[in-house]
């Protein structure tokens, strides 16, 4: 990222945010993965959502930050865009310095963690979580790609993806389109993320405490839907910016929820790994989408833009819906299993799928 605030010709940007991308690819399904190793299933999707929670404070800080930077412009010959590029790499770069050594791998390995506090951390992970069962290492991987778990997460998630990086690509643009400058259109977006936020942290809250997932992806859904719809019509600013704050609140809740929901049902630490990764690396496809369907043509109201948005939001209702009804369905035959062959509740619960 430092070295984007660097480049000097379109080739360079390009080549810059091809490494950019490259190295950032595995970041939020290792750490997704990384929490599930410290947290059981029902106290996961909160730890997930403080992290992705990170990402709409971020969108919120950004746009003021933006602001205040890029009243640097000409310094040191640098416009303002570079230095925003240049000052957010550099803190990105201490802070991973910091997390080197800072950052332990398993709780078993955790010097700050008496022997009687591992031992407890890992109890309590484990009365939900299987083991990586048999095979080796190699089918415990390859059995992710075979799992229609992870593509129908992953089509949910995408489901998400697309709006959420079409407004985040574009909503200084929509708002530049409401009359006002490029800095009060940054400004304005500061709200809106701080909403998303709290948002998606009171949600995640909420779903671990009652244990169940999919209600709250299927509202999120909505609440974005609600918010293109509102998009897509010739409604006042006022009412098209109140749309703006349904599109991120909604987006950005559901996509922690449709993380946690596949990371709690796919057992074995390898093939959590590996699963995460394909959900995640799949749904971020979704930025080549959102990137192509917002067009200069379609000014001022993108109404192709905001119609695609708003067929994804709908698949992804339907694919949500169907993949509970389908884990309800594992949980309904596992349970008659269980009962015929005489195995009690709690020791059967363990292979009971997250709802």
């Amino acid at each position: 990222m430092t070295l984007m605030g660097f480049v000097r010709s379109y080739p360079q940007l390009v080549a810059m945010r091809f490494l950019l991308g490259a190295a950032e690819a595995g970041f939020y399904p290792g750490v997704v993965f990384y929490l599930s190793m410290w947290y059981p299933k029902y106290k996961l999707l909160y730890r997930i959502a403080l992290f992705t929670g990170a990402a709409g404070a971020a969108g919120a800080f950004s746009g003021l930050l933006a602001y205040i930077i890029g009243l640097m412009n000409n310094v040191g010959h640098f416009e303002g865009w570079s230095w925003i590029f240049i000052i957010q790499g550099l803190a990105t770069i201490v802070i991973c310095l910091v997390a080197a050594f800072v950052l332990v791998d398993y709780p078993d390995t955790a010097k700050f963690l008496s022997v009687e506090e591992k031992r407890f951390v890992e109890q309590q992970r484990m009365l939900d979580v299987e083991g990586d069962g048999e095979g080796t290492v190699a089918q415990r991987i390859l059995s992710a790609f075979t799992d229609w778990q992870v593509w129908t997460m992953a089509f949910v998630l995408m489901s998400l993806c697309v709006p959420a990086y079409g407004i985040t690509f574009f909503l200084p643009t929509i708002l530049d389109n409401f009359g006002y400058n490029v800095a009060i259109s940054q400004l304005l977006t500061v709200p809106v993320y701080v909403a998303a936020t709290i948002s998606m942290i009171s949600v995640a809250h909420f779903s671990d405490t009652i244990n169940i997932r999919f209600p709250f992806i299927v509202v999120s859904e909505f609440v974005g839907l609600s918010g293109y719809i509102i998009q897509i019509t010739d409604a006042s600013m006022g009412i098209k910016y109140f749309g703006t704050f349904l599109i991120v609140v909604g987006t950005y809740t559901g996509i922690p929820c449709s993380v946690g929901w596949l990371a709690n049902n796919l057992q074995g630490k390898y093939k959590r790994a590996v699963g995460g990764a394909l959900q995640v690396g799949t749904a971020n496809l979704g930025g080549i989408i959102a990137s192509s369907i917002f067009r200069t043509q379609d000014e001022p109201r993108f109404i192709l833009g905001f119609a695609i948005e708003i067929g994804f939001l709908c698949m992804g209702l339907i694919v949500t819906v169907l993949s509970a009804y389908a884990y309800h369905r594992a949980n309904t035959a596992r349970i008659a299993h269980a009962s015929t062959d005489g195995i009690s509740g709690a020791k059967y619960a363990v292979d009971l799928y997250v709802i």
